[in-house]
């Protein structure tokens, strides 16, 4: 029996919906110790998917953590920044999405990332800085 760590997942079905948002044609996976390599069906590398938990355990929000899961393309820059499951509110979120905080990144390699200075979004403090720190969590070691 292999390992989760070195075994390649052959099917859609055992892609994660986040990651599957993220990497539409993604088919299969491979957990790595910085990361999750995405393939497609020709197992060409499509990218890496970086969760922000548990690195940002106890970052909160207004209404508690706001775990990101972080897709990177092939060439290691900032493809897409998924908002996963939290309890925060919906209005607030919505006002963070519309204001553009989860592309803020896009196009970034994380080095550049980490050094970007990003703004909150007005009326939407709290989730907007719970999201810039899980995002900085997600990112910290690549």
């Amino acid at each position: 029996m292999a390992l989760l760590g070195l075994m390649m997942l052959p099917v859609m079905a055992q892609v994660p919906a986040e990651i599957a948002k993220a990497f539409p044609k993604a088919q299969s996976i491979k957990q790595e110790t910085k990361w999750t390599v995405v393939y497609d069906a020709q197992k060409k590398v499509l990218g890496y998917a970086v969760y922000s938990k548990p690195a940002s355990n106890g970052i909160k929000g207004y209404a508690g953590e706001t775990p990101l899961l972080v897709a990177l393309n092939a060439k290691e820059r900032v493809q897409r920044v998924v908002l996963l499951d939290n309890q925060e509110t919906p209005h607030f979120l919505q006002m963070v999405i519309d204001g553009g905080l989860l592309e803020s990144w896009n196009g970034m390699k994380p080095k550049r990332a980490r050094k970007h200075e990003v703004d909150v979004v007005s009326g939407a403090t709290y989730s907007s800085r719970s999201i810039i720190q899980s995002f900085l969590a997600a990112i910290k070691k690549l």
